[in-house]
């Protein structure tokens, strides 16, 4: 967890990341390598048996995925809990389920729509702009549902959708559209412990692994990772204006937005339960044929 944490850039809400900072260096105070703290996700693999008892389906995990019956076919909900990334690394599902789901639902004739239900504080933008277009450009309808929040990269993944939907006028909440960088310095931890962290670098590779935890950042590396980070955020609220057109301007400076006051900025649309969300998406399946 803590490589990824340290050497990815993040869309991603700030108090989830100040709490995954804390824990991660927690979790070094105790003798952890970053390379032992790992976490296992969910594994919903097993269909049906055979002689081992195990028969794997279509592809992973899309068979245990809810699948409410409509009038216009079956809704699919895929579940976007937790923190996001490529792959899954923090105990959910990541960029590259999402969109192996929804092309494989792309290709169920008895799916009609799909949900998205989100309650995530964001995650690694890695991966983020790809689901994003697989979402944006899904033949069939997609809608999402927020529980919670949808932070960040969550609400960039919400706002590649044909509608938002949220649970609450003031419990639910939307925006931190921002992307940041983590930086640790830990050299004054490693010279407690008795550790002295040399760095030797090739000849004409001065710019290898500048943005470590035991070199100063300079203002010449903090200005080029800002300038990274910028262009990162340029293409997330581009993503926004094109997914929901007139949406308020004021939105980009990383905010939380409650249900009511998002429904008023056009960052979602309606309040509502997960049952009223899969409604909405058999609705619109049914127009949309």
């Amino acid at each position: 967890m803590l490589d990824v944490l340290l050497s990815s850039q993040w869309a991603l809400n700030p108090t989830y990341h100040d709490r995954m900072a804390g824990l991660a260096l927690g979790r070094i105070q105790q003798g952890f390598s970053p390379f032992e703290i790992t976490q296992d996700k969910k594994q919903p693999f097993v269909v049906s048996g055979d002689d081992e008892g195990i028969q794997i389906g279509a592809s992973y995990g899309y068979d245990r995925l809810t699948k409410a019956e409509g009038v216009s076919g079956n809704v699919v909900v895929l579940p976007m809990l937790g923190a996001i990334t490529r792959y899954g690394d923090l105990c959910s599902w990541g960029a590259e389920d999402y969109a192996q789901w929804i092309i494989e639902a792309n290709q169920d004739k008895a799916v009609s729509a799909m949900v998205l239900e989100i309650n995530g504080p964001g995650g690694s933008v890695d991966g983020i702009e790809m689901l994003g277009e697989v979402i944006r450009n899904s033949q069939k309808p997609i809608y999402a549902f927020v529980a919670g929040w949808a932070a960040s990269a969550h609400y960039w993944i919400a706002s590649q959708t044909r509608g938002i939907m949220m649970e609450s006028k003031t419990t639910s909440s939307v925006g931190s559209i921002g992307v940041l960088a983590f930086h640790v310095d830990a050299s004054k931890f490693y010279e407690d412990a008795g550790l002295k962290v040399s760095i030797i670098r090739s000849d004409g590779s001065d710019h290898k692994a500048r943005f470590n935890d035991v070199e100063p950042l300079t203002e010449e590396l903090v200005t080029e990772i800002k300038g990274e980070l910028n262009l990162i955020r340029e293409t997330f609220i581009a993503k926004v204006k094109a997914g929901r057109p007139g949406v308020d301007e004021s939105v980009f400076s990383g905010k939380m937005y409650p249900g009511q006051e998002a429904i008023k900025l056009k960052l979602a649309d309606r309040i509502g339960y997960l049952g009223d969300a899969i409604a909405w998406a058999d609705e619109m399946a049914q127009k949309a044929t």
